[in-house]
């Protein structure tokens, strides 16, 4: 009977131990996006540019020094189908092309529906004041944003 009830108790255990993460956001949950996010992997490697994008209320402000040495700030609406995030800038132009997402151990990632190469790793943080006292509000038809 002592081995019957250990061997219920393992199973037992075994099942518990199963259970999906219900702290990990599933694909496709637009409320996860909510937040401010720094960029900390492009393509499997450290970026050598320096990303910040906010998500709020289907709006967003991109914080970017990409191909300058000052912040750029770009801001516009975003909206999500499915597990598809696409985006059009405040001046009415459309991002490059809309990203699969997904949250995997805290981190947001962003796979390019153009290049599905392309991927970019967010973490969740504190856009620094700085930055945002830095950023010139800039026209996406004057310059080249990250999305």
């Amino acid at each position: 009977m002592k081995k019957f009830f250990a061997i219920f108790l393992v199973a037992l255990f075994s099942l518990v131990g199963c259970e999906p993460n219900t702290n990990e956001p599933q694909p496709g949950d637009a409320s996860a996006l909510v937040g401010e996010w720094h960029m900390v992997e492009w393509n499997g490697e450290a970026p050598e540019f320096d990303v910040y994008v906010e998500f709020n209320n289907k709006g967003f402000n991109i914080y970017q020094q990409v191909y300058t040495l000052f912040y750029e700030h770009f801001t516009g609406t975003y909206s999500v189908s499915d597990e598809i995030l696409t985006g059009s800038y405040a001046d009415g132009s459309n991002w490059a092309c809309g990203y699969k997402f997904l949250f995997e151990g805290g981190k947001l990632i962003l796979q390019s529906q153009e290049d599905t190469s392309i991927v970019s790793v967010y973490e969740k943080c504190t856009i620094p004041q700085a930055v945002k006292d830095e950023a010139t509000t800039t026209r996406a038809s004057e310059a080249k944003p990250i999305f």
